[in-house]
């Protein structure tokens, strides 16, 4: 897969997880609660982001101070994050609320928008310069 595609699904999937988050944090919460639960689901979406930042790392897994190296080293973040939802769903989610709190939504949706945002502009900066 190349940089610009994995950047424009991550950006658009980040955005379009991240700004529920800010304007409707306990709708958000209740959803949350109701896939955590679904081990198979979480595995799956563990396989499904491994296998997009497989496809990026096999195209060129080295990490660089430019955008193309930036969004390799999220590739690899992705990788990792991944390999530990396929094989330990229920730990990472335990883990995201003993980080955030039961309430941290809003402030994972300013997050989540941020970088959405960031890797749709990384998106542009990439196409522009191929």
């Amino acid at each position: 897969m190349d940089l610009i595609s994995f950047s424009l699904l991550v950006g658009t999937v980040q955005l379009l997880l991240g700004l529920p988050m800010l304007f409707q944090p306990d709708r958000v919460a209740r959803w949350y609660i109701s896939i955590s639960d679904d081990e198979l689901w979480l595995r799956s979406l563990g396989y499904l982001w491994l296998v997009a930042a497989l496809l990026v790392l096999f195209e060129d897994a080295t990490v660089g101070a430019d955008v193309a190296g930036l969004i390799r080293l999220m590739a690899w973040a992705t990788a990792i994050k991944s390999l530990f939802l396929c094989w330990w769903p229920r730990q990472l989610v335990r883990l995201r609320v003993k980080i955030y709190g039961e309430r941290g939504h809003r402030w994972m949706g300013l997050a989540a928008t941020a970088m959405g945002s960031l890797f749709i502009a990384a998106a542009i900066h990439l196409k522009e310069l191929g």
